[in-house]
């Protein structure tokens, strides 16, 4: 069923509404007194190296796909995503980074896309496995373990999977011959790297969460492992406007077993929010930007040579 934008703004209103009735304002800006800036600058770093392993998964795949292009350009696809992501559901912005590639190459694009996608989907299901393991007893753990395991030849055949995505309904005739021809080249893909370069990408991710949770509380490792795939799942629920509300709610509440108050964990959420999703799209967005105004204006070489002719 179809979400339409006013709900999820009623959603994200609502919660955030509710959020705010149990945790007052005041307490959330009070939590930022106790801050230590240290782990601010651990928390960048790592988020740079996650989009760094990012970009050097998403340039290997569409290499693998049969799509040659530039360093540069599958960077500017990849951030322009983010940057489209931070305004959308579910982050499914995404999903438009073939919008930055040659009109002829955008149903190959599109399909590496949601195979990306589906990566990242897998590396944090197994993150949420991580999360039993350490926090159920052990039968239940166990049986979480089970259950990822007799699901481990989907995430190895997820590039078949995808490539059939052209049977689906909605596609046009014309567009849909185009995806039939696109999903050849994915079947080849090993999923092997992939997977673990996702699942390399995501535990960054997790670092980053931690990082962010040791500037405001002294906690274990443990916690973070435990907490983060549900906050992150949260946050992708396509209920609200970028995950506002149900992210800070159930971090409020996961949070809460190892005695970090509640203003705490909204601030830990949003700021995790911040560092992972609003930063890339900040930098995709000024790359887009800056790309119209290079071409506009003469280059730093053409202003030399023009004031070497005046003098």
């Amino acid at each position: 069923m179809r979400i339409g934008p006013w709900l999820r703004i009623g959603g994200t209103t609502v919660v955030a509404a509710f959020i705010a009735w149990r945790v007052p304002v005041a307490a959330l800006w009070s939590a930022f007194e106790n801050l230590d800036t240290r782990w601010l600058w651990a928390a960048l770093a790592s988020v740079l190296a996650m989009l760094a392993v990012r970009w050097l998964r998403w340039h290997r795949l569409l290499a693998a796909g049969g799509v040659q292009v530039a360093q540069s350009d599958s960077a500017k696809s990849l951030l322009g995503g983010f940057a489209l992501s931070a305004v959308t559901p579910g982050r499914m912005g995404e999903l438009a980074r073939c919008l930055f590639v040659a009109e002829s190459e955008r149903p190959q694009v599109l399909l590496l896309n949601v195979l990306d996608r589906a990566l990242d989907m897998w590396a944090l299901a197994t993150c949420a496995v991580a999360s039993l393991v350490a926090l159920a007893p052990r039968p239940y753990g166990v049986f979480a373990l089970a259950v990822w395991l007799a699901l481990l030849p989907i995430g190895i055949g997820l590039p078949r999977l995808v490539a059939n995505l052209h049977d689906l309904p909605w596609w046009g005739e014309n567009f849909r011959e185009r995806l039939r021809a696109a999903g050849q080249s994915l079947q080849t893909i090993s999923s092997a790297p992939f997977t673990a370069l996702a699942t390399l990408s995501t535990s960054l991710d997790l670092l980053t969460f931690f990082f962010l949770l040791r500037a405001f509380h002294p906690v274990s490792f443990r916690a973070a492992v435990v907490t983060f795939p549900w906050i992150v799942a949260a946050g992708g629920l396509p209920i609200s406007v970028s995950g506002l509300g149900p992210r800070e709610g159930v971090a409020a509440l996961l949070l809460a077993r190892y005695a970090i108050p509640g203003a705490t964990a909204c601030d830990v959420s949003l700021l995790l929010f911040v560092f992972s999703g609003l930063l890339p799209a900040l930098i995709g967005t000024f790359w887009l930007l800056a790309a119209p105004l290079r071409r506009r204006s003469p280059g730093w070489s053409d202003n030399l040579e023009t004031l070497v002719g005046r003098t």
